[in-house]
């Protein structure tokens, strides 16, 4: 039985391997950007939060930056993605790290409330294109059918691993460096890491080839883009679960630092380590998630992981001793966004090739539109009590769940474009 295990784990691992190495370069640039970026996000997800109570501002400022990225993330997500026939992927992507990365170096600077909230308008550029673009772009240059779909993993994969360092480097940085200075000056160097790392980002991407763009007027080819869309059906589906998602998410992921720290008492190297832990057991058991759709589904694998992960987020504001909340929060966050490849594939199956770019980014403004609820919200429950979110979230959690069975189980994955679609599809040629 061991040897068997062994011997599929090595398969899997070998099929990983296979499709990393033979994506084509584009796709390996662009996970390399991914990369960089995830490890940043992992630096700020341990610190940020602390960062900014330690500099004596309150839990709304934290939850009103995460809304003021969510609503520059909503404005890019619903203008920009008809323009990628005009500007190109390679553009946006460079403007993505260069907005991410001048954001939180400017962050780190201190000023007033306003000024750390209205810095967050700038990631939420970055934030807003890469929600645009970054499925889309990774679709129109991947393979077909089951290699897809371990594209998508291996993308997941790498963004949960860049997390885990990202989060484990948050925690032991500030540490070490407390040593020597401030813990609050500690947090702010952290920043300023995670700042020039997204600035990198944007370097690799500079080399994303792609075929010339005609001259063409963005607001003809918007208008043009917006009325020959043909799936509105597929993304009204869709929008209603991950809005529910993103108002619960919304509600405690910006305030799970504080919540650690300040309800627990874990120290900042502890929230890394907690943090950079979830990510891996959100690494691993995403490796399955091909597995699960093969033998579920997607629209089930996405239902059952999603449910699944109820007890354990229930257990989080119920358990006083941080082990517990510690294991809690591991298994949650492993079952609950283990089916995100799943629901990006789901988004993209089937659709013209020229409608993908508008279905991910308009699926993001609806993400981010109910983030942008759920955090404002959440910044002032956290002043008052940092487990009451956890409860409003297992019931949109559970409600989100329920309504992706009931809207996307008849979605069809594959279907032949019909003559009008193809006619659409050929009348403003991508290349």
């Amino acid at each position: 039985m061991i040897q068997r295990a062994k011997g599929l784990a090595r398969r899997g691992v070998g099929a990983y391997v296979r499709t990393l190495r033979d994506a084509n370069p584009n796709a390996r640039r662009y996970l390399v950007a991914v990369v960089l970026q995830n490890v940043a996000a992992g630096l700020l997800g341990t610190v940020f939060a602390l960062y900014v109570v330690g500099a004596g501002m309150t839990t709304a400022v934290v939850g009103d930056v995460e809304g003021a990225l969510a609503l520059a993330a909503a404005v890019v997500c619903l203008l920009l993605p008809p323009l990628v026939e005009v500007v190109g992927y390679r553009w946006m992507l460079v403007i993505a790290g260069l907005a991410f990365g001048a954001s939180r170096l400017g962050q780190t600077l201190g000023g007033a409330p306003s000024a750390i909230v209205a810095l967050g308008l700038a990631y939420g550029v970055g934030d807003g294109i890469m929600r645009s673009v970054g499925v889309a772009f990774l679709s129109e240059n991947g393979p077909n059918g089951q290699g897809r779909t371990m594209l998508f993993t291996v993308d997941f994969v790498l963004r949960i691993m860049a997390g885990f360092l990202g989060a484990l480097l948050g925690g032991l940085m500030p540490t070490a460096l407390s040593l020597v200075m401030p813990e609050h000056d500690a947090l702010r160097w952290t920043i300023t890491l995670a700042g020039v790392l997204l600035l990198a980002s944007s370097m690799p991407v500079l080399g994303v080839t792609q075929a010339p763009r005609a001259r063409q007027n963005p607001w003809r080819v918007y208008v043009s883009a917006v009325s020959g869309f043909r799936s509105w059906g597929r993304l009204a589906r869709l929008v209603v679960p991950e809005a529910m998602i993103s108002l619960g998410a919304g509600l405690v992921i910006p305030f799970v630092p504080l919540f650690l720290k300040v309800h627990l008492g874990a120290s900042v190297a502890q929230i890394g380590l907690i943090q950079g832990a979830s990510s891996l057991f959100m690494a691993a058991a995403t490796l399955s998630t091909p597995l699960l759709a093969r033998r579920f589904g997607l629209v089930g694998t996405i239902v059952i992981t999603e449910l699944a992960s109820l007890p354990f987020l229930l257990v989080i504001p119920l358990a006083g001793a941080l082990p517990a909340v510690a294991v809690s929060m591991w298994a949650r966050g492993a079952l609950m966004n283990m089916s995100w490849p799943v629901y990006n594939q789901l988004a993209v199956e089937g659709v013209p090739s020229r409608d993908k770019p508008l279905v991910v980014g308009w699926m993001s403004v609806a993400w981010s539109l109910a983030w942008l609820g759920g955090s404002a919200i959440g910044g002032r429950l956290a002043a008052g009590s940092y487990t009451t979110g956890y409860f409003i979230t297992a019931a949109l959690y559970g409600l989100g769940a329920i309504m992706s069975w009931m809207l996307l189980r008849k979605i069809r994955l594959s279907e032949e474009p019909s003559a009008v679609g193809l006619a659409a599809e050929v009348a403003e040629p991508r290349a």
